[in-house]
């Protein structure tokens, strides 16, 4: 004969909606900072894909004109000529570039992109993107782990246990989610300096 005690389903009515409106509410959480963080990796990986003549219409440009315009609270160098694509289908002879370390006359490579504008594929440009991209990461791993973090400190099992002190899936997902944290925040690190000293290099 199973024995009840005074209370215990009132308890449980009273608790069950806020564990459930808790819970869809860390649900949309996580899926909120995953599409985020899918929308922002978009630019540098697709700045990346340029950087290293994966994608674009690669070519030569001819700088004809440069001159120094305001960039933030310093200046940077823009120039003017002309591009011609590597097998002679395009010609674009208004071809824009800023910050670029060239020589007027000195044709350069180019990679020309889907919107018109140019990126010179350089190592540091793409070790730089990569950066970026681990950063990206980086920041999504370390909001998911909060949210895992508060979601366990609220959610209880069986015995009255809190779920971060039971060997449960919740458990192994904290602990995949802090070695993503770990792992592409060392990796953000390396990539950021490995492009510094690539641009210092001049590659």
């Amino acid at each position: 004969m199973t024995e009840t005690h005074p209370g215990t389903e009132a308890t449980a009515a009273g608790t069950s909606s806020p564990s459930r409106a808790f819970n869809a509410i860390g649900a949309l959480l996580v899926l909120g900072i995953i599409s985020l963080a899918g929308l922002l990796l978009r630019m540098p990986l697709n700045d990346f894909r340029y950087a290293t003549a994966l994608s674009g219409t690669p070519g030569t440009f001819s700088a004809t004109h440069c001159h120094t315009v305001p960039a933030g609270r310093g200046t940077s160098r823009a120039c003017t000529g002309t591009f011609v694509a590597a097998d002679g289908g395009f010609t674009d002879r208004a071809a824009h570039l800023t910050d670029a370390r060239i020589k007027l006359g000195k044709p350069i490579s180019l990679q020309r992109e889907s919107d018109g504008s140019y990126i010179r594929p350089l190592a540091a440009g793409a070790a730089l993107d990569l950066a970026g991209a681990f950063a990206i990461v980086w920041g999504a791993a370390f909001l998911l782990v909060m949210v895992c973090v508060g979601w366990s400190s609220k959610v209880s099992v069986s015995g009255g246990l809190p779920l971060r002190l039971n060997r449960r899936p919740g458990g192994t997902v904290l602990t995949l989610l802090g070695w993503l944290y770990i792992g592409s925040g060392a990796a953000a690190v390396l990539s950021a300096a490995a492009g510094i000293v690539i641009a210092i290099a001049g590659r």
